[in-house]
This record gives C-alpha cells, sequence and structure tokens, in this order.
C-alpha cells in the first residue's frame, strides 16, 4: 500500500475526504452565487413582465382571487411572493427573491451528478452555473425561465441519482421539482420531450456498440430486460416485485398531483374545500384537466406558433454568442474531448490514491471511461433545445436561452475542465506553446464570463439588448416613481393618478381602460398594459387610478386635474398647457421609441415628502 501524499491542507480540511473537499468546495461557489445574485437586487426598475406579474400578485395578496390564466404562465409566482409580502414588504428585490435564490442554489446540484463526472468537472460545472452572464441576469429577474428550467435540471439529477444508487427514494424529490416546475411555466413539457429524446439517443448508442461488438440485437434487448427485473427483485426486497413497483407509482404521482394541484386550483375554492368535502371533485377537474384544457386552447389558437422561425433561431444564436459565448465554445470541446478522448486524466491519477475513502455524501465513482452517457445526454438535450424553443415560443426574447444554457453547461464543464487540465499538464512538462495557448484560451473563458456579467448588471441601457429585452425601462425613472408613490400614499381624496390616453399606431386606446377593475385578476384591456410596469408600483402604494379616452375633453377632464398625471410624450405640450404648478418630467419606458412624462403637482410633492411617504 503506498503512502498518504502529504497535504498542506488546513488541519480540519486535511481530515475531510477528498469528496467532502470536493462538496464544500461547491458549496463555496453556491454561497458566492448566492451573493452574486442577491447584492443590489433592486437595483433595476421593474421590466414590463415583471410589473404585471408583480400587479396581479398585489392583487391575489387583496383579494383572495386567483385562477390559471396560461397567457401569464404558471400560478407558483403570484402565490409564494403573496406569501413572501406577508413577512416582507412588497419591494423590487423581495419580488425578485424567490427567482434569485433558486438561481443562486443551482450550482450546488451539481453534486447529484457525482458518478458521471470527477471533481474538477464537478466543481466547473459550479461555477458556470454560478456565473453564466444569463444564468446571473435572469436569476435576477422575476420571470419564471430560470425556475422551471432549475427545478427540472434538479430534478433530472434526483432522477440520475436514483439509477445510480438504484434507491427510488430520489425519485420523490424528482417528483415533487418536476411538479413544481410545472407550476411555474407549461415549458416543463417540453423538458420532458428533450429528455425522453435525449435518453432514447444515449440507449440507442449503447444499444448500437453492443451489437456492433458482436452481440445479437435481441440478445442485448433480452440482457437489459434481465437485468433490469433482476434489479427491480433487489430493490423490491420480501415485497412483490409488481406491488413494490405499483406502490412507488401511486406514490410518486400522488407527490406530483399534491404540487399540482395546490398551486393550479383556483382560489378561494381550494382553501374552501377544507371545510366542505363535496367541492374537492371540482376543485381537482379545476386544477388538472381545466387548467389543461387552457392550455390547449391557448395553444391550438395558433398565436403561440405565428412567429418568423429563421428569424427567432438567428436571435437565439445571437443571444447565446454575447450572453453565453464562454459555454458555446466550451461545449463542443467537452463533447468531443469525451467522445474521442481516453476519460478523466483526474481518474488515472487518483483512483489509487482515494481507494478505501469514504464520504458522507457517498464516495464519488470518478470515471475513467469515455462516451460518458450524461455527457451525450447533455448534448442532445441542448442541441434540441435550440432548435426546438424558436418554434415554442411567441416572444423573441433573450431569456428563452435559459433553457438551452442549462443543459449546455454541462459538456461546457467537461470542456474548461479538459484546458484547464491541458494548462497543467503542459506547465508541468515545460511545453510552453501548449501551456501558452492554453492559459491563453483560459483566460478568455475568464473575461467571457465576467465581462458580460460587469456590463449587464441592472443595465437598462439600449446599447446592450442582446440580455436586455426591449421592454425595460430605463433605471433613471426610478426616482420620478418614488416621487409618485410618495404623493399617492399621502394624497387624501379622488384620484391620484391620471393616465391620458392617445392614439398610437401601436395601440388606438394606449393608457385607457374603461373599467380600471377589469385588470385585477391576470387580464387585462390592451391599452392598461401600455402602463407597465407602472401598475406594480401604484397598486402597492395604495393609488387610486384612473383614465381619459384618447378623444378627451382637455379644458373639462383637467381642470381639477389630480396631482399625478401621465401622458405620452406626444401629448405633452398639449397635456402641459393644462396643468400649472406641475412638474413634467419624461422617461422611457421601453429600451427606445416610448417616452412617457409624468406630470407631478409641487405642493403635493412638497407635502409628500414633508411627510416622509417615500417609495418602498
Amino acid at each position: 500500500m503506498s503512502a498518504p501524499r502529504p497535504s498542506n491542507l488546513p488541519a480540519p480540511f486535511d481530515r475531510l475526504s477528498a469528496d467532502g473537499r470536493t462538496l464544500l468546495a461547491l458549496a463555496g461557489v453556491t454561497v458566492a452565487a448566492l451573493l452574486l445574485r442577491l447584492y443590489e437586487l433592486g437595483g433595476r426598475v421593474f421590466h414590463w413582465d415583471e410589473g404585471r406579474v408583480g400587479y396581479w400578485t398585489l392583487r391575489y395578496a387583496a383579494s383572495g382571487q386567483l385562477e390559471y390564466r396560461p397567457i401569464i404562465h404558471g400560478p407558483f409566482l403570484r402565490i409564494v411572493n403573496a406569501g413572501v409580502f406577508e413577512v416582507l414588504p412588497a419591494t423590487d428585490a423581495t419580488a425578485r427573491l424567490v427567482v434569485a435564490l433558486v438561481g443562486g442554489l443551482l450550482p450546488l446540484s451539481a453534486w447529484l451528478f457525482r458518478e458521471h463526472l470527477d471533481r474538477g468537472e464537478l466543481l466547473a460545472l459550479g461555477g458556470l452555473l454560478a456565473t453564466t452572464p444569463l444564468l446571473v441576469y435572469y436569476s435576477r429577474f422575476m420571470r419564471n425561465d430560470v425556475l422551471v428550467g432549475g427545478f427540472a435540471f434538479v430534478a433530472l439529477g434526483f432522477a440520475v441519482r436514483a439509477l445510480d444508487t438504484r434507491c427510488v427514494g430520489y425519485l420523490y424529490p424528482a417528483s415533487v421539482l418536476l411538479a413544481l416546475s410545472l407550476a411555474t411555466k407549461a415549458n416543463t413539457l417540453l423538458y420532458v420531450l428533450c429528455f425522453l429524446g435525449a435518453g432514447t439517443l444515449v440507449a440507442d448508442h449503447r444499444l448500437v456498440r453492443r451489437v456492433r461488438g458482436g452481440e445479437d440485437l435481441s440478445a442485448a434487448l433480452r440482457a437489459w430486460g434481465s437485468r433490469g427485473v433482476d434489479e427491480l427483485r433487489t430493490a423490491a426486497g420480501d415485497r412483490h416485485p409488481a406491488a413494490f413497483l405499483v406502490g412507488h407509482a401511486l406514490g410518486l404521482g400522488l407527490a406530483f398531483l399534491a404540487v399540482t394541484v395546490f398551486f393550479y386550483a383556483p382560489r378561494p375554492d381550494l382553501y374552501q374545500a377544507v371545510g366542505a368535502p363535496g367541492m374537492w371533485g371540482g376543485v381537482l377537474s379545476e386544477a388538472t384537466v381545466g387548467s389543461a384544457r387552457k392550455l390547449t386552447d391557448l395553444w391550438l389558437s395558433g398565436s403561440m406558433q405565428d412567429n418568423p422561425y429563421l428569424q427567432y433561431v438567428g436571435h437565439e444564436a445571437e443571444t447565446l454568442i454575447h450572453t453565453a459565448g464562454v459555454l458555446l465554445a466550451l461545449a463542443p470541446v467537452g463533447a468531443a474531448a469525451d467522445w474521442y478522448g481516453r476519460g478523466s486524466r483526474e481518474g488515472a491519477a487518483d483512483a489509487g490514491a482515494d481507494a478505501g475513502e469514504g464520504a458522507g455524501g457517498g464516495k464519488i465513482r470518478v470515471p475513467t471511461g469515455r462516451n460518458r452517457a450524461l455527457v451525450a445526454f447533455a448534448t442532445y438535450w441542448a442541441l434540441a433545445s435550440f432548435v426546438g424553443y424558436p418554434a415554442a415560443t411567441d416572444i423573441n426574447a433573450p431569456w428563452s436561452a435559459v433553457h438551452i444554457v442549462l443543459p449546455l453547461s454541462i459538456p461546457a464543464a467537461v470542456g474548461l475542465t479538459y484546458l484547464v487540465r491541458e494548462a497543467a499538464s503542459a506547465v508541468a512538462t515545460a511545453d510552453r506553446e501548449t501551456a501558452a495557448l492554453a492559459v491563453a484560451l483560459l483566460l478568455v473563458v475568464g473575461a467571457g464570463l465576467v465581462g458580460p456579467n460587469v456590463t449587464y448588471w441592472n443595465s437598462a441601457n439600449p446599447d446592450h439588448t442582446e440580455m436586455v429585452q426591449w421592454a425595460q425601462p430605463h433605471n433613471d425613472a426610478r426616482s420620478t416613481i418614488e416621487d409618485v408613490e410618495a404623493v399617492a400614499r399621502t394624497h387624501e381624496g379622488g384620484t391620484d393618478v391620471l393616465f391620458v390616453g392617445i392614439e398610437l399606431p401601436s395601440r388606438e386606446d394606449t393608457f385607457y381602460v374603461d373599467d380600471e377593475s377589469a385588470a385585477d385578476q391576470g387580464g387585462a384591456p390592451g391599452g392598461w398594459y401600455d402602463r407597465l410596469p407602472l401598475p406594480w408600483y401604484y397598486e402597492r402604494a395604495g393609488a387610486e387610478v384612473d383614465s381619459l379616452p384618447p378623444d378627451a375633453d382637455y379644458d373639462e377632464a383637467l381642470a381639477d386635474a389630480p396631482p399625478v398625471v401621465i401622458a405620452h410624450e406626444d401629448d405633452r405640450e398639449t397635456v402641459a398647457a393644462h396643468l400649472d404648478g406641475y412638474r413634467a418630467t419624461a422617461h422611457e419606458l421601453r429600451l427606445w421609441n416610448f417616452e412617457v412624462v409624468f406630470f407631478v403637482e409641487e405642493d403635493a410633492l412638497e407635502t409628500a415628502r414633508e411627510r416622509g411617504a417615500g417609495g418602498a
């Protein structure tokens, strides 16, 4: 037996196994990811999409009324954030908190793949999940994409652990996480299709290799089936295999159903059913069949597929190049290294030294071969997502690339580890040319991760559109929005905020809503959407809001105007002529071409400031 290798680690860390040190390092990466997402989380003004979901969350919290509307995705954020707002004040930061936590904890999920990735690759995967600019930006954004993708990614990790350990218990958190993913967005169905497709391809490759090795196809299939039956019997123990299988299938189904019903059941019907068992049939039907019907009706309407596919593909590629270029470059390296390479250097170097080591989380079985199923699976998954998402999405937006970046991170982690080891090997053997090339590539990788994160930090800049979706207001609107909130909190009696409707080529009734209450329950007339994200801010301030139709008589309508009037820039001079004693400030509520003027009464603002009623 060889003597143990000397260690330069401090005594407490030296006593940890290699696996324990890996897990501790992943925990450190996760803490850094959380800090990166939580720091200045409320620094960017709400995006339009954040504004509408935030407004409907506040309305749900106030009214207790909620039902599933597929056009605004799953009810997860509205339900969970309503609970958050019972504990914490409703701010931009607290509204984004749940998404930031899920995105920040994602690097820790790399540990679930420890049977398939070596220690360096696990840390690289955690690091890429922590720092890839697209994931950082949309983990700091109150939208469902990081949630649906993150929950599905971790669900896959638990399913992989179940296969690795032959422990069916891992499938229960996988079932719950998959249900949580579905509660955020119907994209979960695309994840399941990608998983099935990628899994089929990986199984087919293995089968083809066995046949090419001289084994008969039917014999190979029989061998797989026989091994599956033997493993089922071993797992069942004293129970009958059929009873074991059916029992766990029911348990997994019930776990999935319980989460799905909790989120998709209409409110307050769900809570009323607790005291009235006769309501459960209707509640369960509406949460499952009813929700599925609504989603199907939306999908079959044709509006979700009415997009120029090639244009969307090109936009997806551009987004990936600018916001996840490092992963896009490293993933082919990792896939090729795994396919054609000789496996893990760490496996060759450490297999003997690590023999006999154990860790509380389970010993990492360092892969020493090539053509690993996980790497191939993730590569196929990423390719399917790149091809499929431009066809499935109805909005040409950067956030859809999140669903490509997540699977891409696995082969990219393999590629990054390969480059690091090649650089270390070249330095050790004094191969200056190779070492210089590898180090240069690693510096480019570092710049590709740090640069965009710095550029897009709380950005609302029209020059940075690859990451920032066009409906993002400029950050200079923050102070004016806070002034309006302050005035709304202190103004007593009547309308606090009045929107002046206008006819524009994009919408004839911009800003105008005939019935303000029509926007309360997850849907709204067209003109209301042009106000976003302002409804979120004014709802939390308790403002009384009204609007004028585009053909209104301003002499009459503005004769006794409320303390805040909001109009489009094209109406600025006309409206200003009727508002003496008002301060006018213009802001872009999109990245470009949608300038809005805020008229705030000077006396009302002075009163609000004296009372200290600033925005939250």
